[in-house]
């Protein structure tokens, strides 16, 4: 059995050493004082993640929930009982994976409130706020939305805006705000042109209209799609690197870059396989 605390050992750091171990196991997990603690456990068979509870939430949702949490106990028992299969395979493959360059610096004896351990922190919430975007991502590879390129569309927006609320909550300086951004990219990127700001958010207001109002060839509007979702990924990657410039150490951020980079070139295979018809 093995116990340690969160501030000391992030949980995505847990998750993704149990699935490098081939472990059979459960983690434990506790928030707060024992009279009114948050429980969560999760569930690993042979270092496959395939089931978590947290509260009444089950499955991928008691994930996003605990995935949340940058403090609280941990307790890892060995466990050979076989459980339910609640965690979809691409959820737990993103936030399980991991290589030989992709390792925290994370070590039991970091201070809280150090620069190291300042940076694991900031580690968490980016994997954790990606993590939750993994969850639409999901949605897109496995055509759980409307048919069509502009669901798909308003759907990529969406996740792009999650990232700019990200770094713009964390960066003072105008020159991230979607009104100065945008301009820059679209010297390399024409099909910007037709992205928008609004309230300094992505809008793709011009761009859906210009799909809607398209009477050329279904190939010519699949292109166009991949062209103006080319152009929401390339803001997407801008602030994704910009969040990368936040870290202070270079091991976290390079994690982060790895994890992200992941994370876009899933996205553009989920485009991929979208059928623009209406």
């Amino acid at each position: 059995m093995v116990e340690g605390d969160l501030i000391d050992l992030t949980l995505p750091s847990l998750l993704q050493a149990m699935t490098r171990e081939k472990a059979s196991a459960v983690l434990r997990l506790q928030r707060g004082t024992d009279d009114g603690a948050d429980q969560g456990t999760v569930y690993f068979c042979e270092g496959a993640l395939v089931h978590a509870l947290a509260g009444d939430a089950v499955g991928d949702e008691a994930m996003y929930q605990l995935l949340g949490w940058s403090e609280g106990r941990f307790r890892l028992v060995r466990d050979a009982d076989k459980q339910p299969r609640t965690i979809t395979t691409g959820l737990a493959n993103f936030i399980t994976s991991a290589d030989g360059n992709r390792t925290t610096s994370s070590g039991l004896s970091a201070a809280p409130g150090s620069e190291e351990s300042g940076d694991e922190k900031l580690l968490h919430d980016l994997l954790t706020s990606l993590s939750r975007l993994e969850q639409d991502k999901v949605r897109l590879e496995e055509r759980e939305l409307e048919p069509g390129a502009v669901p798909a569309l308003l759907l990529i927006a969406t996740i792009v805006n999650s990232m700019v609320a990200v770094v713009t909550a964390r960066c003072t300086d105008s020159d991230v705000l979607p009104s100065r951004v945008l301009p820059r990219l679209a010297e390399a990127q024409p099909y910007t042109q037709l992205l928008g700001e609004d309230q300094e958010r992505i809008s793709v207001a011009t761009a859906v209209g210009v799909l809607k109002s398209w009477n050329s060839t279904k190939e010519d509007r699949l292109q166009l799609f991949k062209d103006l979702c080319r152009a929401l990924l390339d803001v997407l990657t801008f602030y994704g690197n910009t969040a990368g410039t936040f870290f202070k150490e270079p091991r976290e951020r390079e994690e982060w870059r790895a994890t992200f980079g992941v994370f876009v070139e899933g996205l553009w295979a989920a485009v991929q396989q979208i059928d623009t018809a209406e």
